[in-house]
């Protein structure tokens, strides 16, 4: 028999009992589907991480202060004063292993826009905040140096914030109060993502640092600073030219602990990476139980097969038919099943992902490399558990086939 035999013999076998073999291919078609969905969940998640990630910049460091714990994170000591300044950030962006640097203070406000309102985080910074984090500006224009050293009252607002406070209008010109004072809006942010505090860019306002309302302990200190490393190869050494800079600055010698802590957004995405694919293989051994069950069901109901048709098992034989012709056939059986079934699950699985997709909440990922998975997985499926009932089916005599009723 070929392999367009096989194929025919199948279906037509498999055609004659439909009920038993949608039933059987049932558990498959649930397996292929979980595993599918699971898969893609993961590689969502390391997407969704990869692009809010992305918004932050390439090769990124964040200073913050305090003491840094083990694991990760920053600790304030008891009655311990932020100690991180406008100057810090000069010293450091004439660092050679850096690209630059970018002081930012962070509060939040009720602004005024004419006759609405809304409480919203703002952010203090300088120019070089804004293409070290890969922001644009997407009408009007960005914040400047000049605004910087003349404390100008501007401010560049989110394009959320536009379309809600200024809808049909344009914003460009319009003025808002910040804590009572009037700022000018000269630009509005474009694209997607979120800040360090999860604020998205649509509700992002900026304002010059040296303009921002804060009642602060002492002039120019900072919450934060955000640094570029020149080259991805060079994160460590830049760290380590950073904290050997800022120690000095900070006049802390031998063993005393660092006031600030540093953290490396690349370790942020390589842990997001981590938990994606440990939770898409997780997700996919809950899926591929559903799976050996189903296989575990083919197996047996190919067994059943091979006991109803055994008088058609002694037939084939005694009319010339080959033991490994009865295996392929039921070989066959099993694989078509299975390969009918993760199908299936593939659609199931494709309109679960398209569902979810659509409510905009969550981005599932089904690439073509899951589909090969399927298939290929489907079909091993197929091969393994039905070889047993095939290959007990050869091994037939023709002789005691026919002598059973």
């Amino acid at each position: 028999m070929n392999a367009a035999q096989i194929f025919l013999e199948a279906l037509r076998s498999l055609n004659a009992n439909r009920l038993r073999s949608a039933l059987t291919m049932l558990g498959v078609v649930i397996g292929i589907a979980s595993v599918l969905m699971m898969l893609s969940v993961g590689d969502g998640v390391r997407n969704f991480i990869a692009k809010e990630l992305s918004v932050l910049g390439s090769n990124q460091l964040i200073v913050q202060p305090g003491t840094p714990v083990d694991g990760g994170g920053v600790r304030r000591r008891s009655g311990e004063v932020p100690n991180l300044t406008v100057d810090d950030a000069r010293a450091l962006a004439k660092l050679p292993s850096l690209k630059g640097a970018a002081p930012a203070l962070q509060g939040f406000f009720q602004l005024q826009y004419g006759d609405s309102n809304s409480n919203q985080t703002v952010l203090g910074v300088t120019p070089a905040m804004i293409s070290l984090r890969n922001w644009r500006v997407e009408s009007g224009v960005a914040l400047d140096e000049r605004d910087v050293q003349a404390a100008n009252r501007v401010v560049v607002i989110g394009s959320k914030l536009a379309a809600d406070h200024y809808a049909g209008r344009d914003p460009l010109g319009q003025v808002l109060r910040m804590d009572g004072q009037p700022f000018t809006i000269i630009g509005v942010m474009g694209g997607s993502g979120r800040t360090l505090d999860g604020t998205e860019l649509g509700e992002l306002v900026l304002v010059p640092i040296s303009a921002m309302p804060l009642r602060l302990a002492r002039p120019g200190l900072v919450h934060y600073i955000s640094l570029q490393v020149k080259e991805a190869g060079g994160m460590e050494d830049a760290k380590l030219d950073v904290a050997e800079l800022l120690r000095d600055r900070h006049r802390i010698t031998g063993d005393k602990l660092d006031d600030f802590a540093i953290t490396d957004l690349a370790s942020i995405a390589k842990t997001g990476a981590a938990i994606g694919t440990g939770l898409s293989l997780g997700l996919g051994v809950i899926g591929a139980i559903s799976l050996l069950v189903g296989g575990i069901g083919i197996m047996n109901i190919m067994l059943v097969s091979v006991s109803e048709r055994v008088r058609e098992i002694g037939i084939r034989m005694a009319i010339g038919a080959k033991p490994r012709d009865v295996l392929w056939q039921f070989l066959g059986e099993a694989v078509l099943l299975c390969v009918l079934g993760g199908l299936i699950g593939l659609a199931l699985a494709a309109l679960g992902v398209a569902g979810v997709n659509a409510t905009g909440k969550f981005e599932m990922v089904l690439a073509f490399k899951h589909i090969l998975v399927a298939v290929g997985f489907a079909s091993a499926v197929g091969i393994f558990f039905g070889y047993y009932p095939a290959r007990r089916a050869s091994r037939l005599l023709p002789i005691e086939c026919l002598r059973q009723d």
